[in-house]
């Protein structure tokens, strides 16, 4: 085989991986059968955040009924809490999206063009194209592993939280549903006139109520911190890591351009 008739062969074949990514392999990412583990996994994550978001707003609520200001400042601090879910929960929609759009992305544009280069270079010889096709496909390569590779750990570490978690929002429910039970029992009492059991019922609202909400925020705060971690921190991470590796391979710096100095 002469050397003209190994660079068509070639050609064909980088012709024929290219049409597959453009058409077969693109549509088979950009669908979310494909991914529907990390899918379901995502849904019962974003699941959980509602119902913290859900479990906390209304212990805010059940705080708030406490006579006086005895536990104004945990209500604040859970409604507080309120906006940092919804941040979780905009993280684990986006990467739901992103599943999908990053492999269509690498596969119907990245993947192409280096098959294109290389065809390109079959008849010119440059070692840039070459550089270039190399280094094309260990970036798409790490842009599209960053979102699954972030799931991967994200479930090691909240299968180590999972049970916690639950019981948080378990917790969260029947401390609220206690302090409702709590208040309209001293109504009962205010309306009956027996000052005494008004005093006592307040005091043990004080003593007991109030620290268990303080434990259940404390639990709300760290379940906070476990979604924090897994749905915003690790996927970037992940994508800093994968990044790094490809610049170790190929060189690319990823750094921002720095501003000359005017002086």
């Amino acid at each position: 085989m002469n050397e003209l008739t190994k660079r068509i062969v070639s050609c064909v074949l980088l012709l024929i991986i290219g049409l597959g990514c453009f058409f077969g392999i693109s549509g088979w990412q950009s669908s979310p059968e494909t991914h529907r583990t990390s899918i379901e996994y995502l849904n019962e994550k974003q699941a959980t955040v509602m119902k913290l978001t859900a479990a906390s707003t209304a212990a805010s609520a059940a705080v708030s009924a406490l006579p006086g200001d005895t536990g104004s400042a945990i209500a604040e601090k859970l409604a507080d809490l309120t906006s940092d879910f919804l941040i979780v929960l905009c993280a684990i929609m986006l990467e739901k999206y992103l599943l999908t759009i990053i492999g269509y992305a690498v596969f119907r544009f990245i993947l192409p063009a280096v098959c294109v280069l290389l065809i390109v270079r079959q008849f010119r010889s440059s070692a840039i194209l070459a550089k270039l096709a190399f280094k094309l496909t260990l970036f798409g390569m790490a842009v599209w592993l960053a979102v699954p590779g972030g799931i991967t750990v994200s479930r090691m570490i909240e299968a180590t939280y999972e049970t916690s978690l639950s019981q948080t929002i378990e917790d969260a429910q029947s401390a609220a549903d206690d302090i409702g039970t709590s208040a309209n029992s001293d109504a009962d009492d205010e309306n009956s006139g027996f000052w005494s059991g008004i005093t006592s019922s307040v005091q043990n609202a004080v003593s007991g109520v109030t620290e268990k909400f303080e434990k259940l925020l404390s639990n709300v705060m760290e379940a906070l911190a476990v979604l924090i971690v897994t749905s915003c921190v690790l996927p970037v991470l992940v994508l800093l890591f994968l990044l790094w590796i490809v610049k170790m391979l190929t060189g690319i710096d990823f750094n921002l351009p720095k501003r000359k100095s005017t002086e």
